[in-house]
């Protein structure tokens, strides 16, 4: 996949710990995906309703609004398939991962994770083979 077609994808970043998001941010832009950043559950559901991502790397334990409500809303608001989701958490406790597998995450990744598993997971949930 080349830079120009990543830029055609919209990532938005949900993350509420500002280091961790940053060198996400910085891996992703390297990578030529088009970020956009929320630091908690409200501002990422605000962010959704105006643009409409097509991946959201959800964290779970945000502040105001969790990640399972964003997620929630998305679903309710725009369906199922609308975004694909990864769901990026400390919490790789087995109760965590059953309910992102039933509320169909893309793919559930366990902090901390390289910036190859990162890209390789939206890639896969683009269903792009580089």
């Amino acid at each position: 996949m080349t830079a120009s077609e990543r830029a055609n994808h919209l990532i938005l970043m949900v993350e509420d710990t500002e280091e961790y998001a940053k060198l996400n941010f910085m891996v992703l832009k390297k990578h030529g995906f088009e970020v956009v950043y929320a630091r908690d559950g409200h501002a990422a559901i605000e962010i959704i309703n105006r643009v409409k991502p097509d991946v959201v790397l959800l964290d779970l334990n945000l502040p105001m609004v969790s990640g399972w409500e964003v997620l929630e809303h998305l679903y309710r608001t725009y369906g199922e398939g609308s975004a694909r989701v990864i769901v990026t958490s400390a919490y790789g406790d087995t109760a965590n991962r059953l309910v992102g597998k039933l509320q169909s995450v893309a793919r559930y990744l366990v902090k901390p994770f390289t910036p190859q598993d990162l890209v390789q997971a939206i890639e896969q949930a683009l269903n792009i083979t580089t």
